[in-house]
């Protein structure tokens, strides 16, 4: 009798461990799952903040650029004006009556 009931406990500790390591299975198959979907997200993100840093890159190259440029036409546009205010002048001193010349 003491032979069948410790067997009846060594069973029912086996059916017990064997649920628990099928709950566990699951358990970490889920978290596997978990952690290719998070790897994925990962990998995603770091793809972005390198897009992102390569756009910031690109924006701060090209700001650069376009203020070199900018720059460049402002001082294109000041020679104009200055040769207009020039040539402004002297059509004004041109269109004043000379002295000296008389109107007929």
């Amino acid at each position: 009798m003491m032979s069948s009931l410790a067997n009846a406990i060594l069973f029912l500790a086996l059916v017990t461990t064997s649920i628990m390591v099928a709950v566990m299975y699951r358990k970490l198959k889920k978290l596997d799952r978990y952690h290719a979907e998070y790897q994925q997200i990962f990998d995603k993100t770091g793809t972005a903040l390198v897009a992102a840093q390569s756009a910031v890159t690109n924006f701060g190259t090209e700001g650069k650029e376009t203020i070199v440029l900018l720059s460049q036409r402002i001082e294109e546009a000041q020679a104009v004006v200055e040769r207009l205010e020039h040539l402004t002048r002297e059509a004004h001193l041109q269109m004043q009556p000379r002295s000296g010349i008389s109107n007929s």
